[in-house]
């Protein structure tokens, strides 16, 4: 199977790649393309996969390494793909900053979920996730996608209205909160 990830060049690539080296699923996912429109960061992170594959070919169990492919073009990251996982941040860091300054200098919650800051970022990646979601049904009609690009709720209704049920999104913030609260409770 095919997977692009795009924001290729994110720092959870890495902990993506490294559950895919310990899938022994003979149905596992054998080729991931990262796609980021930063060629300094994709290049970096895709310098840390390839070390992560040679870490892992000197286990004699370890299935292979999924291979890694890195492109700034969009069309080629989503020809093919089984699964894209988009994780993307239109705007950068600059764009999340701007966003959450011009909040907080409201005086209310400046964080790029909610309130204006996530308003803000969530107009500005709207239109990106949209092409995302007609390119993906053009160039690979029976992926799935997995959004993981904030504000997640948001931009996974608007892409499921171009790819319907085949757009998933998730969040690590109810997880994270699911571990604080047990730790609270001591468990």
């Amino acid at each position: 199977m095919r997977l692009a990830i795009l924001g290729g060049g994110g720092f959870r690539v890495p902990l993506v790649y490294g559950v895919l080296l310990r899938d022994t699923h003979e149905r596992r996912v054998d080729e991931v393309v990262l796609y980021d429109v930063d060629p300094q960061r994709l290049a970096a992170i895709a310098s840390v996969l390839h070390q992560m594959a040679a870490d892992s070919a000197l286990d004699p169990d370890a299935p292979p390494p999924p291979r890694v492919l890195t492109t700034t073009d969009l069309d080629t990251a989503l020809s093919g793909v089984d699964f894209v996982f988009s994780a993307i941040r239109v705007g950068g860091l600059r764009g999340r900053t701007c966003d959450e300054r011009v909040a907080l200098d409201l005086g209310v919650l400046g964080q790029e979920t909610a309130g204006p800051g996530g308003l803000a970022y969530g107009l500005r990646t709207l239109p990106v996730a949209m092409d995302i979601a007609a390119r993906a049904r053009r160039l690979s009609p029976n992926a799935w996608v997995i959004n993981f690009t904030n504000p997640a709720g948001m931009i996974t209704q608007a892409m499921q209205s171009v790819l319907g049920p085949r757009v998933i999104g998730i969040c690590d913030s109810p997880l994270g909160l699911g571990k604080r609260a047990a730790r609270a409770l001591g468990r």
